[in-house]
């Protein structure tokens, strides 16, 4: 009894093994043809794909990628007679093509065999081996490869970020695949692929895969693509990344090239030399690029921050107020002008808090008070730009209060 149950157990393992494979040739049967029924065969087709019978095999797999790529095709052929179709089904149908066919691949080993129904050997006396489906599958591929720039369109415009970075990265490295060998679609010229790099990154950004982001951007620059708004999204990328090396060194490389007509790269460097101390250097960059541009109102702004941190007030005032001069709606130059004004003022009040009671009152009522009246008009304009509305804010309350202006500090406690 004991072997007749082992037998029929390996009777029911081999009938198990042939139902699946006759399963995968059924499918791939149903997915050919002008009336193939794509979503049928991708129904009935997914149990094979996760059955231990058949999810070793290749051909389990080259029937998936092919239901795939054949329901693009069928998709394509519609929208261009004006049919309506799943525009996001489409690039997601190229994604799991490539990822089938990608399985596939190396499972892709047929052991060939003498007359005699054996195994050849090589040399080494390993058996020979053949392929069956890669030359179909890699011909099929070199076939689709610039359907991914499309595909990448559709699922970007779908908001799958994810997967418009996954379409295009397979555009930008299907060349080197070495599982397609002879039939790897030819490299685009690098301008293109630059291009694209970008557009990857730009998806990898939108999906808050900020690595992968900086590293397409990165990868861009390498191939020749070096757009301003290259920059901008990749030192964005690296700031929200906290990477502050990458911040500057991005931020250098655009000032090499576009600082001449942009001086936001140069202030970038600017500021990382203030934060690091680095005054002097920090001050003689100003000084040349003031020089270049004298009607850059950020620049003189940038100079009133350099002296504020030094805790040269007045130099500080004198800048920044010349930022304001050249950009009266300018709410940065305002936030700044009366934060500088409104520091000199705590400054002077915190350095004689020693004085006798009737001095200090003097001295309050005749300096320090009037500075911070000075600095609330310039404040209350930063309130109405949502970059530095936050900031004027938090000042303006430690103004008002410490003027004893309760109206006023109301009104800014109630926004």
């Amino acid at each position: 009894m004991k072997k007749l149950s082992i037998l029929g157990l390996c009777l029911l393992a081999v009938a198990s093994a042939s139902a699946q494979k006759s399963l995968v040739k059924e499918v791939e049967g149903k997915a050919k043809g002008f009336n193939a029924d794509y979503a049928a065969a991708r129904d009935q087709l997914k149990p094979a794909l996760t059955n231990p019978e058949s999810k070793d095999e290749a051909q389990t797999w080259y029937v998936a990628g092919t239901i795939e790529f054949g329901d693009y095709d069928a998709m394509l052929g519609k929208k261009a007679v004006g049919q309506q179709v799943d525009e996001p089904k489409m690039g997601r149908a190229l994604l799991d093509g490539y990822k089938y066919y990608m399985t596939a691949f190396p499972l892709d080993t047929v052991v060939e065999k003498d007359k005699n129904g054996s195994p050849k050997l090589n040399k080494d006396g390993s058996p020979k081996t053949k392929t069956k489906y890669s030359k179909d599958m890699a011909k099929k591929l070199a076939a689709h490869y610039n359907d991914y720039v499309t595909g990448g369109q559709l699922l970007w415009d779908a908001k799958d970020y994810a997967g418009a970075y996954d379409a295009w990265n397979i555009y930008t490295t299907m060349p080197e695949n070495k599982s397609l060998g002879e039939e790897a679609p030819k490299a685009p010229a690098d301008s293109i692929v630059g291009e694209i790099l970008y557009f990857q990154g730009l998806a990898a950004w939108q999906a808050e895969k900020l690595p992968v982001a900086l590293e397409s951007f990165n990868a861009a620059r390498a191939k020749g693509y070096n757009t301003p708004s290259l920059y901008d999204y990749a030192i964005s990328v690296a700031a929200q990344s906290q990477d502050n090396d990458a911040v500057v060194a991005l931020a250098q490389a655009a000032n090499d090239l576009y600082g001449e007509t942009d001086s936001k790269y140069l202030t970038i460097i600017i500021n990382d030399k203030i934060n690091n101390e680095k005054y002097d250097e920090a001050q003689t960059l100003l000084e040349k690029a003031i020089a270049v541009s004298p009607q850059n109102a950020e620049l003189y702004d940038v100079m009133g921050i350099l002296y504020q941190s030094k805790k040269n007030y007045d130099k500080a005032r004198e800048y920044i107020s010349k930022a304001v001069e050249l950009a009266p709606d300018n709410a940065k130059a305002h936030l700044d002008l009366g934060r500088v004004i409104y520091a000199q003022a705590v400054t002077i009040d915190e350095e004689n808090q020693n004085l006798e009671q009737a001095e200090y009152n003097k001295l309050r009522a005749e300096k320090i008070d009037p500075m911070l009246k000075e600095a609330a008009p310039y404040l209350e304009k930063a309130l109405n730009d949502e970059n530095t509305e936050s900031e004027a804010r938090r000042l303006l309350r430690s103004l008002y209060y410490s003027l004893g202006d309760e109206t006023n500090l109301k009104r800014i406690e109630a926004m």
